[in-house]
């Protein structure tokens, strides 16, 4: 998917990023309701987000020998220390692009640094270590199974898809193309460094962490009820010294923070870039003397802070598996678009589907994206055991019928909508 990106970015390099590219090279109602179930499902996470932003920082701070680590564990200190995390952001986001540049780059030096640590205590750590810890720590015996369960592609498939939830960043740069110098071709190199980098660093912590904890050790703590142990902060606390995974489970928290400020990107600018195509009310398409979308910084942030007093007093409503397939949904119709303006004549002569053309590996990516997509949607579309209510395409759909409403009213109030998406917005 990042090449898609890349190529998409260098055509139509605008706030809105896939909202404005589906658009162009498909349908305009289609990416209009596609991209509203998606801007729901991110605001709502960042409620989410929030929330387990509460649940990490009271950990470390009690890690850390911090007795106000518990009130924060409460429900109040969870709604005060969300709120705090999405507010304090806003008001970067207000401040401007610059003052968000440098919060991303100093939060890019912890990430790394954080990355480094982790990957060095989790390859000098035994697994033998970790079990002896964990055993001690939660009274279990913890061994091998004498005969382990077979490879199964569904259930690994399934739990790929929910990581696309923590790991669905690759949305958040092109979002910024409209503020970027010269983002037809710094966009692109970007997003294909950002992509190399995330997948090595992932990788590594990945394989350090599962060093130190064995997989059938992390399963038999997540049954028997202790799955914060198998955490990265858990694992670093019964794997280094204590001043040690304090420090690093309090940068950890700071990082689960931190997933809110590109999140805030996507859905302003994406508020910005309807605004601009006429489907929502001019005002979110004005911008501040330092250029930030202020009306569409406030939408967001005061509608994540409602589902964060959900997620604190009521529960989860908006699940972690339909923000998932919402994210597969809109790079699938990313991956679809690329192959539109590969293969469809009629759009031989648009300006943007030169970079497409030209490119030989258009056609591939786009295939293998489409696939690799579908069969992860499969493997999560329907939840065994679950209510309908929280069902994915339950709630996908009570949000698609919501968008679609928002278009029709849209259409009445500017017939003129199609001729206003045949060409792009201004930068």
């Amino acid at each position: 998917m990042s090449g898609a990106y890349a190529r998409f970015s260098e055509a139509m390099p605008r706030a809105g990023s896939s909202y404005v590219w589906t658009v162009r090279a498909l349908n305009l109602p289609f990416g209009f309701i596609l991209h509203f179930v998606w801007w729901a499902s991110i605001t709502a996470a960042m409620g989410f987000i929030a929330f387990t932003f509460g649940t990490f920082l009271g950990n470390a701070l009690i890690a850390a020998g911090i007795a106000g680590g518990h009130a924060i564990l409460t429900p109040p200190g969870h709604l005060i220390a969300g709120l705090a995390a999405l507010w304090i952001i806003y008001a970067i986001h207000v401040a401007g692009i610059r003052d968000y540049g440098r919060l991303v780059t100093i939060l890019l030096i912890l990430v790394a640094l954080t990355a480094i640590a982790v990957c060095v205590i989790g390859f000098a750590t035994s697994p033998a270590a970790f079990v002896r810890a964990a055993s001690a720590r939660t009274g279990l015996t913890l061994a091998p199974p004498a005969h382990p369960a077979p490879f199964d592609l569904h259930a690994f498939l399934a739990v790929c898809t929910l990581f696309i939830f923590a790991y669905g960043g690759l949305s958040g740069a092109p979002a910024l193309s409209g503020e970027a110098r010269d983002a037809a071709h710094t966009m692109p190199r970007g997003i294909l460094f950002a992509w190399i980098t995330s997948v090595v660093l992932f990788t590594l912590v990945s394989a350090a962490l599962l060093h130190a904890a064995p997989w059938w050790a992390a399963a038999a703590l997540i049954a028997h009820k202790h799955a914060a142990l198998v955490t990265a902060p858990g694992i670093l606390g019964l794997a280094a010294p204590h001043a040690v995974a304090a420090i690093i489970g309090l940068v950890i928290a700071l990082i689960v923070g931190k997933t809110l400020a590109p999140q805030m990107v996507v859905t302003s600018r994406m508020v910005f870039a309807w605004a601009e195509d006429g489907l929502l009310p001019p005002v979110f398409a004005e911008t501040s003397r330092r250029r930030a979308p202020v009306a569409a910084l406030t939408l967001t942030v005061v509608l994540a802070s409602l589902f964060l007093i959900q997620a604190t007093y009521i529960g989860w409503a908006f699940g972690v598996v339909a923000r998932s397939i919402t994210i597969l949904l809109v790079w699938l119709a990313v991956a679809i678009a690329a192959l539109n303006l590969r293969l469809n004549p009629r759009l031989r002569s648009s300006p943007w589907s030169e970079p497409f053309r030209r490119s030989l590996f258009t056609i591939p990516i786009a295939l293998l994206s489409i696939v690799v997509t579908i069969a992860f949607i499969r493997s999560v579309i329907i939840l065994p055991h679950t209510p309908f209510y929280v069902q994915p395409l339950f709630q996908g759909g009570v949000m698609a019928l919501i968008g679609a409403a928002l278009y029709l009213r849209a259409r009445a109030v500017h017939p003129d909508l199609a001729a206003t998406t045949a060409t792009l917005p201004l930068e």
